[in-house]
């Protein structure tokens, strides 16, 4: 973390790492977390995947440039629930850590690391009410989740032609994770205990529903997403961007009833609200000097420019 002291005083993440078929984030409280805040620098490991929760064993290590020797570290195991955040709000102290000589700040660059294990299977059973399965899917981590076949074909138009093409024993490749097959195998199943919707979830889950053809599932989405912009107000900064990523998402996928949802809302906005999102938008995509410089504040945006034209085409039409 170089120009440690520049960071700003909130969260700071790392860029989406793979570790144990599973993806995280390292994040980072510069100024302390909840009762550290002021004291500790607050270190934690973040899983991103919104539908599954691994169990893992992980450490955090920072470097002391002086002699490593001395390095700290900090080990834990836990199990980790949706979108779960685990670690330790007291990692070192501040005055330790901002002390001269002391080997941890070093021409203002802070050198963090994390190591996770997470207890590996190659093959997935889930829950199918006791279905019995004989169709294996690969997913993109190596994992293969196992299903019946006939549940894929009344279910997808994908998987109604895919299966005729391919022998019962070769498993198929497929995209998406564990979780969002977690979450589609729960609607073909009609299982209870379906995993709980958020909106990044979903916003994981569609291109790989829409992929796939999944009808059934694709109109609970949809449902999920109507309800939340209901909810978000005009006014608020959060509903701007996320109608926007939305609207973005709708054009790459080709969502007809996603893009005039997005649309319908924006017609709500003013244009200096429509102008500001899009500068934020496009700028975040090209990023800035200073957070080319941060990997933990680096964020990868696609259809920037795109979708820059097709709101201020949007912008002419409200004027």
């Amino acid at each position: 973390m170089e120009d440690f002291s520049k960071l700003p005083s909130e969260r700071v993440r790392s860029e989406t790492f793979e570790a144990g078929i599973c993806t995280w984030k390292l994040s980072v409280d510069p100024d302390g977390y909840g009762d550290a805040e002021g004291t500790h620098l607050s270190v934690f490991l973040e899983a991103q995947d919104d539908m599954w929760a691994p169990s893992a064993e992980f450490k955090f290590t920072m470097l002391n440039q002086a002699d490593a020797s001395k390095s700290l570290s900090m080990g834990y195991a836990m199990a980790f629930n949706t979108c779960d955040v685990w670690g330790t709000a007291e990692f070192i102290e501040l005055s330790e850590l901002k002390t001269a000589g002391a080997g941890w700040l070093v021409n203002d660059t802070l050198v963090l690391t994390v190591d996770v294990t997470v207890q590996r299977e190659d093959r997935f059973q889930l829950d199918t009410g006791g279905i019995p399965c004989d169709v294996a899917l690969k997913l993109p981590c190596g994992a293969e989740v196992s299903v019946h076949g006939l549940f894929l074909q009344v279910s997808s138009l994908f998987f109604c032609d895919a299966l005729e093409d391919v022998s019962a024993s070769a498993p198929i490749p497929v995209d998406g994770s564990i979780g969002t097959w977690t979450y589609i195998v729960s609607c073909l199943y009609l299982l209870h205990d379906q995993p709980d919707l958020t909106l990044r979830s979903v916003y994981t889950l569609l291109p790989v529903v829409h992929k796939y053809d999944f009808p059934k599932p694709l109109t609970r989405l949809m449902a999920f997403i109507k309800g939340k912009s209901e909810m978000l107000s005009h006014n608020a900064w959060d509903f701007i961007t996320y109608t926007i990523r939305w609207l973005a998402l709708a054009e790459r996928l080709q969502l007809d009833e996603l893009r005039e949802l997005c649309l319908d809302r924006m017609r709500g906005m003013t244009r200096e609200q429509l102008q500001m999102a899009i500068t934020v938008e496009v700028e975040a995509g090209s990023g800035t000097a200073a957070q080319k410089k941060h990997a933990f504040r680096s964020e990868v945006k696609n259809h920037r420019q795109d979708l820059r034209d097709k709101l201020l085409t949007l912008i002419a039409v409200a004027s």
